[in-house]
């Protein structure tokens, strides 16, 4: 089922996996490409595209999977100790993950007698099934999609696992994989569990649907990433693990407008998490290419150690900043407009806590972004080594081009992530399609 939405991730997929593929083959050794570095790579994008089109909750399942394996090669394809290890690692963490959602899975069919989605929404609001499991396995899902977007207290893995990837494999993890998590609970809270009405006899929540009952966890979880990214990234001095922490605070920011869409029913709060998942995929992709490019250029990724790379390189002191520029939220960049939205959404659900919370985040994140810009490529120039290759320059700037069409051309930009909006907040179309298509 290809919605407005579908189609927006599986636009940014394509764009972002084609930067990557570009960059990659320059960069890739031949001993990684003999691993079979480019198959799993292609495997990694099959699995984010199905994830994006299915209806099923056990496809959903079955594209999780194909995903995680293609990421565990990806990390580990260079052999080397420390990269085994950090696969290991990611390995036991999504096993566990993985786990978790087959249980609920198993268990919402127990309950609904379906898996597929649009089905799934109709039974639950048909009101014949007791709500009390539906609420908890629907509890157990958002940790699990929790785990995949790396919300906190799920987010520990992030910072080991992107350090040590290649590059191209970092960012399509920030960049896409991460959104497979977050779109799943788009797609299930707005579509699927937004139907379930929790009865009047129940203990707690009485006559409250469980979308809105998970959204408040997740504000709350959403909040506190917000914090915890912005300050774990002032305070780091390696470039590829700023660049980590930062993605766990935007990570917050996605997730606060779609608690609080899920919380009100509010249409500005999920194009606001449209339109930042859509800036963050672009910009984040972006600084860990360049961020490769710092470390072959340089020998180091150290920001303590790095310097005047502005008298070396006009066009990357251009591209990163940027990139940088979006994340902080400036005009006319797209994440100017997604930063904007998300502090609207904020006023408009009276949602002063959460206003506070992003306004921390913000100014962090400035604070981050322009001691990393000012220390990069700025100061005493440093020695580099090797020239920036033609395939790299071709895929960065092919991200940093669309953050600043996307910006520039906003206004359509916004007719579709508002066209997206709609057919969240009213699943009758995708349930009526989905089911009259299996007919």
């Amino acid at each position: 089922m290809a919605d407005e939405l579908a189609v927006l991730m599986l636009g940014l997929t394509a764009l972002v996996s084609t930067a990557a593929n570009l960059y990659s083959v320059s960069s890739i050794s031949e001993q990684g490409k003999e691993n079979g570095y480019f198959a799993f790579f292609h495997f990694m994008v099959a699995g984010m595209t199905g994830a994006f089109l299915t209806a099923d909750l056990f496809n959903l399942f079955v594209m999780f999977e194909i995903v995680l394996m293609s990421s565990y090669a990806m990390v580990a394809y260079t052999g080397t100790k420390r990269a085994l290890f950090t696969s290991l690692k990611y390995v036991v963490l999504n096993l566990i993950g993985s786990t978790l959602m087959l249980i609920a899975i198993g268990g919402l069919y127990s309950v609904t007698g379906t898996v597929n989605m649009a089905d799934m929404a109709q039974v639950l609001a048909s009101g014949e099934v007791n709500m009390v499991p539906v609420l908890g396995l629907s509890t157990v899902l958002f940790c699990v999609f929790g785990i995949k977007s790396g919300i906190v207290p799920f987010q520990f893995w992030v910072p080991t696992v992107y350090s040590n990837s290649p590059p191209p494999a970092a960012a399509m993890m920030a960049g896409i994989s991460k959104k497979v998590g977050i779109y799943a609970v788009i797609r299930l809270y707005f579509t699927v569990f937004s139907q379930a009405a929790i009865p009047g006899s129940a203990l707690v929540f009485q006559g409250q649907s469980v979308s809105a009952v998970t959204g408040g966890l997740i504000l709350l979880l959403a909040l506190i990433t917000v914090v915890f990214g912005g300050i774990g990234a002032v305070n780091r001095d390696r470039l590829e693990k700023l660049l980590s922490y930062s993605s766990i605070g935007q990570v917050g920011f996605i997730y606060v407008p779609i608690a609080l869409g899920l919380i009100h029913g509010s249409k500005i709060a999920v194009i606001a998490a449209i339109v930042y998942m859509l800036n963050h995929g672009l910009a984040k992709s972006s600084l860990f290419m360049m961020n490769g490019v710092l470390d072959r250029i340089t020998g180091t990724t150290k920001i303590s150690e790095l310097g005047g790379i502005s008298e070396r390189s006009k066009w990357l002191t251009a591209v990163f900043s940027v990139s940088m520029l979006s994340l902080v939220g400036f005009p006319p960049l797209l994440g100017f407009f997604s930063k904007f939205l998300v502090f609207n959404t904020a006023v408009s659900t009276a949602s002063w806590i959460s206003l506070v919370f992003v306004f921390l985040g913000a100014v962090l994140t400035l604070l981050y972004a322009s001691k990393t810009v000012l220390s990069v490529f700025f100061g005493q120039k440093i020695e580099t080594d090797g020239d920036i290759l033609l395939l790299e320059k071709a895929a960065i700037t092919l991200l940093v081009v669309g953050i600043v069409i996307l910006g520039l051309g906003f206004e359509q930009t916004y007719v579709f992530a508002e066209l997206a909006a709609e057919n969240v907040l009213q699943p009758e179309t995708y349930i009526e399609t989905v089911l009259g298509g299996m007919k």
